[in-house]
C-alpha cells in the first residue's frame, strides 16, 4: 500500500498534492569540476525536484566566476563616494536599487525561493 505522504507519480492523488505544494527551490552549487560527484548530486536534485513539479532555479558560483569579497565593486551607486561603510552601502543600494546587476539577479532569486539548498563539498 502506497502512503499519502509519499505518493507515485503513478496516483491521482499525487498531481493533486503536487500542484498545490509546488516549491520554489533554488539550489546553490559551488564545485569546480561539474562532472564530480557533487555535480552529480546537484543534477539529480534539480531533475527529481522539476520532475516532482516544483519550480527549479539554479546558481553555479565556479561557472559565473562569483567573487566572495564584498566592496566598492558591488554597487552601483555610492551613499558616501569618499567613505567606504559596507552597511550603509547595502541599505542604500537596497534603497535605490543600486546594487550592479549580477549580484541583483542573484538577490532577487533569494527573495523568490521557498527552499535554500546549498550543493559543495566538505574537503
Amino acid at each position: 500500500m502506497v502512503s499519502d505522504a509519499y505518493p507515485t507519480t503513478k496516483s491521482k492523488h499525487y498531481s493533486d498534492k503536487a500542484r498545490r505544494n509546488t516549491v520554489k527551490v533554488l539550489i546553490i552549487f559551488a564545485h569546480p569540476e561539474p562532472k564530480s560527484f557533487n555535480g552529480a548530486l546537484f543534477q539529480r536534485a534539480i531533475d527529481t525536484l522539476q520532475k516532482l513539479g516544483h519550480d527549479v532555479r539554479c546558481t553555479d558560483l565556479y561557472a559565473m566566476k562569483f567573487d566572495p569579497v564584498s566592496d566598492r565593486h558591488n554597487f552601483t551607486s555610492m551613499k558616501d563616494p569618499n567613505y567606504f561603510k559596507q552597511q550603509i552601502e547595502e541599505m542604500y543600494a537596497t534603497e535605490v536599487e543600486g546594487f550592479v546587476p549580477e549580484l541583483e539577479i542573484e538577490l532577487q532569486k533569494l527573495e523568490w525561493c521557498d527552499l535554500m539548498i546549498w550543493q559543495f563539498p566538505l574537503w
